[in-house]
């Protein structure tokens, strides 16, 4: 029988990490568990950066020093057929920073074969491997619990999916059921996604991009679980479906006849014997938008910024919002981080307290001087997390 290695691997799949953040005696933040492997890598750091006590505030308790965590990958994207799968614990009264000091999240093309000879079109289901190992998407999923008084501030870079990409990803965040008042989780989510590589003249180009992210509260004493919050973003080009139907009528036809004349041009799309390009389905619903995002808020952490982008959302002037007739000045508020760049973006409060923010920019350096601007005029983050937080915004 053979000798188990008492150095075998505690993680048995690639791509997979695993962080449990607690706090020791008397106030010590500490990363009792980081694991990960290839092709993920976690990079923990502790700056110097204390928060100090909101004399507000109705907890005696001083805000533990928050912990940073990079995420970073190697080749600083993910290749077709990765899947990147983090679970992160944060234990009561403890604060921790996701970021990505590699810059934006590289999504690769897919290719349009394999080394089986499997012919995989990019983004064709019918096509695919039937081992979900050998799927040619892009994968990433997040698991996070937020323990009682903690905080999770996540901002990281936008994805930048390239031209034939398909990606999914899914953020789970988890709350503590029972805690109530101050003593609730606090959460800030931060999930954006740019039209591509600029450079190379890519607009909106790739095949599939999904996310998808959900608030869950939990309750340790029962076990059970409740929703709170699911956003989910979908941006498909819908033409594998397109290429499905036309390869399955071209299958009946040849079944039943064997040799299946055609007239020419029937093979040719109706958009090419027009004259016309082939419709980009992305690009025509997110237009004029060069990036697109989702900024989820909650808890008593960012309870303040949440009421600032409301109050400055609901401030922004609005059609029809001055009498013209009337001699009277004009009550719209002066120029702001929320109006002095072309973003289109509306804030709601919606169930359980969140606060939920969607925005849209011509491009993502407009739209990084929109947010960076607002969060740094509001200040919450700067002052709980330290201006490191804002690295990546």
């Amino acid at each position: 029988m053979p000798i188990r290695s008492p150095f075998e691997s505690s993680i048995a799949k690639p791509g997979q990490g695993n962080v449990v953040l607690s706090l020791l005696p008397p106030n010590n933040p500490t990363l009792t568990t980081l694991t990960y492997k290839y092709p993920l890598k976690l990079v923990p750091r502790a700056p110097g950066f204390v928060p100090t006590p909101d004399p507000a505030a109705l907890s005696d308790s001083c805000p533990s020093r928050p912990v940073h965590l990079y995420l970073l990958t190697y080749g600083g994207g993910l290749l077709p057929g990765d899947h990147i799968e983090v679970s992160i614990k944060l234990e009561p009264r403890t604060r921790m920073v996701v970021t990505t000091p590699q810059g934006s999240t590289k999504i690769f093309k897919t290719e349009p074969g394999n080394d089986n000879g499997v012919s995989v079109i990019k983004g064709h289901r019918k096509k695919m491997p039937a081992n979900d190992h050998l799927s040619d998407m892009s994968q990433q999923s997040l698991d996070v619990r937020i323990g009682r008084e903690s905080a999770l501030c996540y901002l990281p870079d936008p994805s930048v999916p390239y031209q034939n990409s398909r990606y999914a990803q899914v953020q789970t965040f988890t709350v503590d059921a029972a805690a109530r008042g101050d003593q609730r989780s606090s959460l800030c989510v931060l999930d954006w996604v740019t039209q591509g590589r600029t450079s190379r003249g890519e607009n909106w180009n790739f095949r599939f991009w999904k996310g998808r992210n959900e608030v869950w509260a939990a309750d340790e004493k029962t076990g059970k679980s409740r929703l709170l919050l699911r956003d989910s973003v979908i941006l498909d080009d819908e033409t594998e479906d397109d290429l499905a139907s036309d390869e399955s009528d071209e299958d009946m036809e040849d079944t039943s006849h064997g040799i299946n004349p055609q007239p020419d041009g029937a093979d040719v799309p109706p958009q090419a014997q027009a004259g016309l390009l082939p419709l980009n389905v992305i690009q025509e619903r997110t237009r004029p938008h060069g990036v697109v995002g989702t900024l989820i808020l909650s808890g008593p952490v960012f309870d303040k910024l949440g009421s600032f982008l409301i109050e400055q959302f609901t401030s922004q002037p609005r059609i029809g919002s001055r009498n013209w007739s009337s001699s009277a000045p004009s009550s719209a508020p002066e120029d702001s981080s929320a109006s002095k760049h072309d973003v289109t973006w509306t804030a709601a409060r919606v169930r359980a307290g969140f606060v939920l923010v969607k925005f849209g920019a011509k491009d993502f350096e407009t739209a990084k001087h929109w947010l960076g601007g607002l969060l740094r005029e509001e200040g919450s983050i700067v002052r709980e997390f330290g201006e490191e937080a804002l690295f990546c915004v």
